[in-house]
């Protein structure tokens, strides 16, 4: 009797893109995964997967990369896409095991070979803006001379990429084959090879990174995406992101609407309790004679915004503090934001700060808010205030 052994659900999406994925092993021992479609309008988006496949394999015939085959099976209650178990292990798997020795330089060696594969392989037809582009990534901006594969899969992100074990090669050896284990995201029309490039790596810098080492823009360098394309290419993804959900709302963004914060009985008790943001209780008794701040990172992701950097007051009797941090809307409203704290003993070394108990000026916030609305960063306290519009 077969069964189950992992089964994931992508309901967050619109419902013409709602799919269950199922990992199933027979008497035998044999592992098959499964695509359903979630809902009755999602059953076209399921069976294009095959001829995805089909397109795909012609695209990248002769290079090292492989994709791992599908076909499309009928059942009484619609239809599904079955496809082989791949053994091996991910490009991401590797990127974390060497991140978490400290291993930088096997790292940048993947990259760099991730790089050079999707740079030549796939085909090279030239980048034409067409209006399905439009419709699903946004604006084109300012049209570039980019090279695109034949078929263009955009997810093809180091967790959906594998080096078999089998053949008995590695990442490093560069004569190993690869294998796409999930192209559902492919599409005819043309889109930038460095488009791809950069998704992976954007995923895998706040993923497996953790925003940590090297900023995002030196590892987009190693694969010659510039600051510039990196801008357009976030704008790209996060229309993409919205063209998933059709006005949907992630789950996993419930934490940046409900919050994470916890508050001791003890301090609910004593009423000392803050609200979003704070650290220090203002008043006006704190004189306060300089706010500083720097913005270190500003990006949209998935329909949120993400903001880093540190903050810090200067108060009259020589102390130096951190500071309540508020966001706002274009309506003037406050909005909720997930606000992490961390030391910056770097910013307190550089600036020569001499009374502090603990720099915990850097900041991590992260807030939801539909593109192309303003907002600002209200960094105060005591007598003081200052304003960093976004």
């Amino acid at each position: 009797m077969d069964r189950t052994i992992y089964s994931k659900y992508s309901n967050e999406r619109a419902e013409r893109f709602r799919i269950r994925t199922d990992i199933v092993v027979d008497v035998a021992g044999r592992k098959t995964v499964y695509k359903y479609a979630g809902t009755k309008a999602a059953d076209p988006h399921v069976r294009r997967i095959e001829e995805c496949f089909r397109q795909l394999q012609e695209a990248y015939r002769g290079s090292r990369i492989r994709f791992c085959p599908c076909e499309v099976e009928e059942l009484q209650a619609g239809s599904r896409v079955s496809s082989p178990f791949v053994r091996g292990e991910t490009l991401q798997s590797m990127i974390e095991r060497s991140f978490r020795q400290g291993d930088w330089s096997t790292v940048e060696t993947i990259i760099r070979l991730y790089g050079r594969r999707l740079m030549e392989a796939g085909g090279d037809s030239p980048f034409t803006v067409t209006e399905e582009f439009r419709n699903v990534f946004g604006p084109a901006g300012q049209e570039n001379a980019y090279i695109c594969a034949d078929v263009s899969d955009v997810d093809m992100i180091f967790s959906n990429i594998f080096v078999e074990t089998g053949n008995g090669g590695t990442v490093l050896d560069v004569s190993a084959d690869w294998t796409v284990i999930d192209y559902e995201w492919t599409f005819p029309f043309p889109v930038p090879k460095k488009f791809v490039l950069y998704r992976a790596i954007y995923f895998a810098y706040y993923q497996i990174f953790k925003a940590q080492g090297r900023d995002l823009s030196e590892w987009l360098a190693m694969v010659d995406i510039t600051v510039e394309e990196a801008a357009q290419f976030a704008e790209w993804e996060t229309h993409f992101q919205e063209y998933l959900l059709e006005g949907g709302f992630p789950v996993r963004n419930m934490q940046r609407i409900m919050g994470t914060k916890v508050i001791p009985f003890e301090e609910l008790l004593a009423g000392e309790q803050t609200t979003d943001g704070e650290v220090v209780k203002e008043s006006r008794w704190i004189r306060v004679r300089r706010l500083l701040y720097h913005i270190d990172r500003l990006e949209r992701q998935d329909g949120s915004v993400i903001c880093s950097g540190w903050a810090l007051a200067k108060c009259l009797d020589g102390r130096c503090i951190p500071v309540n941090i508020r966001i706002y809307g274009p309506d003037e409203k406050q909005i909720r934001a997930d606000v992490t704290r961390s030391d910056r003993a770097d910013v307190a070394e550089a600036l020569k700060l001499r009374r502090v108990d603990r720099p915990q000026f850097g900041f991590d916030c992260v807030w939801i808010l539909p593109a192309g609305q303003k907002w600002s960063i209200h960094f105060s306290m005591g007598n003081r205030e200052i304003i960093y519009e976004g």
